[in-house]
């Protein structure tokens, strides 16, 4: 097989790329909704091959405008071919401002197809020298691999030369246009000879040598319908060889300076990759700024700092950037823990909260006036998932070079007039200051008992042993009960129990939980794999783990809380999720359990009251809905006999939990089918019992039809505090796409709104135990719920806690708080 030589031509056959990644990546879009798939695919096809195969010269040839030269020669040419799909059509567009903005020709010639162009400027490469290879899918460009080479991306990168031609068809490459002639091609409306297809026609050829040599000797031809279709339709016959003749004298005029390799226009590609979103792809395509790197330097003595400071840490030192000239760095001295409570310097970093971290583990603490960035991006960017300083700073800056608190500012610069304009509450008021009340949370920590999960552990391990000698023999034999693959197998062949397809892309059969669930009402066996995984899972995530995380010096667990978690302003934690253990499992209340206060002390749990539906009822203005929550009425039982129309003292427990699951299943956009999946009824009843909702509860249905508008009008929603998020599915053509984003367009202003209430109830709760100098700790927040450690003497600040979060911000219906305490936090449910 012949070898890529050089000066390597590269030519890549665009629209066949563009077809292969538009087919070959699925649900890919920007935040604005914009399909991406084809480009990426497309982008990916480019720096892999480009990679592999440097060349010296490349192009992207495309078909020109139509109607083309062979549609003047025959009619149907290409009629029956299915239309551009619209999503990638959209994409063109960007795939040519893509190669443009990498500094690569395009080839086109309205008129002309893409095979011509390629045939036409390879013939020009070859006369100057060159060695062209052409990247692509379409096998009619093997009939010119006599001057060049063909790069097939479908075959793993397959080189087709003129042997791999000859093994692949069985002909030579001039000969192809012989071979699709007679053989036809139905993708191209190419008729061909009717009643002849590959193996026949390359018998013909191979015999004959061509279809012009075929057509004189079609009598000798034994088959009597293949002969007769030679003789009745040579015009049609080679007609078709000529629309599938390769032209290679395509008036073009090519700029080989043009084609030579260049460096990317990085003015050009990096706002495209950014408007695109492949932030991955910025490092892969774009080098370094060119801006000259600013100096770092050690020194003992501060720089001359004006009304702001950008600073990150490490170890036991800090790097201050003030603007201009170097980075100073220094150590961590008595004049930083000064700078840091500076009322006259703004104290700009990156993770304010990490930066918190540090310094109190150097005895310093920080005063506003302060910024953190990250908190910005997040604000402005809520859908990107993660913040890390390097990644955001080369996405939307292209900046990898500089240190952290130089990008720290080029970021701030960025961010602050659109946060002041889009989230100025949500970052002041609620974000930023939160930040050190984590900061205390997670320095304090929780206490744990670990001879309690030491227990639980060893009784844990038992019971799985129990289950497992159950399931084998349920199952007639052994086998590796947390392979997806080997239970499959057991369930599904060996017992037969009834299952749906095997899995496309694995080759597997489906054990996820709904479908053991579904086969446990039935079968045994499902149901002790899922007692078995539920060990498993709790045994492996908290039981072994938490022991091993708890603090030796404190002699407490350390949770670590993430700002930046969810989309929708929701806190989570990590080291371990501390908010994930179900309250409603046995298991679960069995590890909460193991947390108990100090000596003398007792936990206090303050959970708001259905605050979601509370929230539902202050954004919808729906007077039924707000009735309930004023009488103090049960909400669920007042809905259950608005929608059914009877009284509410004789509504069942059945009907009461139907109208919860509505009422708590309209604020994440349940479905007919949903709610009938949860309440176990069919999905007529279900649609039924919804519609009666919404004629009771019209405010509600204006509401949520509002936040649809909203959201498919600007492509996003905000909180009652202006926290936004964007849904850029809104209007994606791809129902299942669309429905989606429907779902969390609705959910996010009413799940976002909680999460700013509690967080704005534990700023200003952590304000007054500060202010009041109580030992009272705020241990845990969990969704609406937030946990203290309270001293026995200072038991009184239930009051104060409850009211500063039914306070904390005045909607049209009352918040209420529920207040427990107890000396687990197991004992608090």
């Amino acid at each position: 097989m012949e070898q890529i030589k050089h000066p390597l031509f590269l030519i890549i056959d665009g629209m066949s790329q563009a077809y292969r990644a538009h087919f070959a990546i699925r649900d890919l879009s920007n935040s604005r909704g914009l399909p991406t798939n084809a480009i990426y695919g497309f982008a990916i096809m480019l720096k892999r091959v480009l990679q592999k195969y440097p060349p010296e010269y490349i192009a992207i040839a495309l078909d020109g405008p139509a109607p083309t030269v062979r549609q003047g020669q025959y009619a149907p040419y290409k009629a029956t071919r299915k239309k551009m799909p619209d999503d990638l059509s959209q994409q063109i567009p960007y795939i040519k401002r893509f190669c443009e903005a990498m500094r690569i020709s395009i080839l086109e010639l309205p008129g002309y197809e893409a095979d011509d162009i390629i045939a036409t400027v390879s013939k020009q490469a070859v006369a100057r020298g060159l060695f062209p290879v052409v990247v692509t899918l379409d096998k009619d460009l093997y009939q010119i691999i006599d001057t060049i080479l063909v790069l097939n991306t479908s075959k793993d990168d397959m080189i087709v030369d003129r042997a791999r031609v000859q093994e692949l068809f069985g002909v030579t490459p001039e000969q192809i246009p012989d071979l699709l002639g007679l053989w036809g091609d139905s993708s191209d409306n190419v008729p061909g000879a009717p009643g002849i297809g590959e193996k026949t026609a390359k018998d013909l050829i191979q015999r004959f040598g061509s279809i012009e040599a075929t057509l004189e000797r079609a009598g000798e031809v034994q088959n009597a319908k293949q002969r007769a279709s030679l003789m009745d339709n040579r015009e049609q016959i080679l007609m078709s060889k000529q629309l599938v003749t390769i032209d290679f004298a395509v008036p073009l005029s090519v700029d080989w300076a043009e084609l030579s390799v260049k460096p990317p226009n990085r003015a050009a590609l990096l706002p495209l990759l950014k408007e695109l979103e492949f932030s991955a792809m910025v490092k892969d395509y774009l080098p370094a700024s060119s801006e000259p790197a600013v100096d770092i330097i050690e020194s003992e003595s501060l720089p001359a700092i004006g009304e702001r400071v950008f600073f990150d840490l490490k170890d036991d030192r800090i790097c201050l950037w003030t603007g201009s000239g170097c980075v100073t760095s220094l150590p961590l001295d008595a004049r930083i823990g000064e700078l840091m409570v500076n009322p006259k310097v703004r104290k700009i970093t990156w993770d304010l909260k990490n930066a918190i971290h540090q310094l109190c583990q150097r005895g310093f603490s920080i005063a506003p006036p302060f910024d953190d960035p990250m908190l910005m991006a997040f604000l402005l960017m809520p859908n990107r998932g993660k913040y890390d300083l390097t990644d955001v700073a080369f996405e939307l800056i292209g900046d990898a070079a500089s240190t952290p608190s130089v990008s720290t500012e080029k970021l701030f610069d960025q961010f602050s007039s659109q946060v002041e304009s889009a989230v100025a509450q949500a970052y002041h008021e609620i974000d930023l200051p939160l930040a050190s009340v984590l900061v205390q949370m997670e320095r304090d920590g929780i206490r744990i008992d670990s001879t309690v999960l030491q227990k639980l552990s060893i009784e844990m391990g038992t019971q799985m042993e129990e289950l497992t000698a159950r399931i084998y023999t349920a199952a007639g034999c052994e086998f590796n009960i947390n392979s997806p693959r080997q239970l499959g197998e057991v369930l599904f062949e060996k017992l037969n129990l009834p299952h749906s397809k095997k899995l496309k892309k694995s080759g597997q059969y489906s054990t996820a939980v709904e479908v053991l669930e579904d086969l446990a009402k039935d079968y045994e066996i499902p149901q002790l794999v899922l007692e078995f995984r539920q060990f498993s899972k709790f045994k492996s995530t908290y039981v072994d783990v938490i022991p091993q995380l708890v603090d030796a010096k404190t002699g407490r667990l350390h949770t670590t809380f993430n700002q930046t978690g969810a989309a929708t302003g929701r806190l989570s934690s990590v080291n371990p999720n501390l908010q994930n253990i179900p309250v409603r499992s046995e298991l679960g209340r069995k590890i909460r359990g193991a947390f108990i206060p100090e000596a003398g002390w007792q936990f206090v749990a303050a959970d708001y009251s259905q605050v979601e539906l509370r929230i539902v009822a202050h954004l919808s203005g729906d007077p039924r809905l707000a009735e309930a929550f004023h009488s103090g009425e049960d909400v669920h039982c007042r809905t259950a006999a608005d929608v059914l129309g009877i009284p509410m003292d004789q509504i069942t427990p059945a009907q009461r939990n139907s109208a919860k699951a509505v009422n708590f299943g309209i604020v994440y956009g349940q479905t007919p089918y949903g709610l009938a999946q949860q309440l176990g009824i069919r999905t007529e009843e279900a649609a039924n019992f919804i519609a009666r909702y919404f004629e009771r509860y019209q405010g509600v249905q204006r509401y949520i039809e509002g936040c649809l508008s909203t959201a498919r009008d600007t492509g996003i929603t905000r909180t009652l505090f202006g926290r936004l998020r964007q849904h850029p599915e809104i209007n994606s053509r791809n129902s299942m796409r669309r429905s989606m984003a429907e779902r969390t367009a609705i959910n996010s202003p009413i799940q976002g709104t909680a999460a700013d209430i509690i967080k704005l109830a534990m700023i200003h709760i952590a304000d007054e135990l500060r202010r009041a100098r109580l030992r009272t700790r705020m241990v845990l927040q969990v969704h609406d719920e937030l946990i203290f450690e309270v001293p026995e003497d200072e038991l009184f600040v239930r009051d104060m806690i409850r009211n500063r979060m039914e306070n904390v911000v005045h909607l049209s219906v009352p918040l209420t708080v529920d207040i427990k305490q107890g000396s687990t936090w197991n004992s608090l449910e």
